[in-house]
């Protein structure tokens, strides 16, 4: 994961919990123009300042990885695929998923039906 994308996620964290970057700094101990430079990914977060940035937001590393992977691939997929309502976004799409699906294995095949079929039910 890139240090862009772990910044925009713990600005985006910062945000939602209502802190400003001067009062979050001073929680996990570092200037505010650092926390800048993470937020922006000039700089680097280390693992214990991870650490301490997933205690100030409640959350475990292990979810705050899991948050990043899914916007990761939320991003990478939306910018790679125009979501217009259109025939050839339709098509495009259809043909995205087909690449996909051609790379799997059966078990992830099967895992992937069994997941579509008990959505398709709801």
């Amino acid at each position: 994961m890139s240090d862009l994308l772990i910044g925009r996620l713990i600005k985006e964290l910062r945000k939602k919990n209502n802190m400003t970057m001067v009062d979050f700094a001073k929680k996990i101990k570092i200037s505010q123009p650092s926390l800048s430079k993470i937020e922006s990914g000039r700089q680097e977060v280390s693992f214990s300042l991870l650490e301490a940035i997933c205690h100030e937001f409640g959350i475990t590393r292990s979810q705050f990885f899991k948050i990043l992977e899914r916007d990761s691939i939320y991003h990478q997929t939306s910018s790679a695929l125009d979501f217009e309502e259109s025939v050839d976004a339709n098509k495009e799409i259809e043909h995205k998923i087909g690449e996909i699906v051609s790379k799997m294995t059966f078990e992830q095949k099967r895992a992937l039906y069994i997941f579509l079929f008990s959505s398709s039910k709801e």
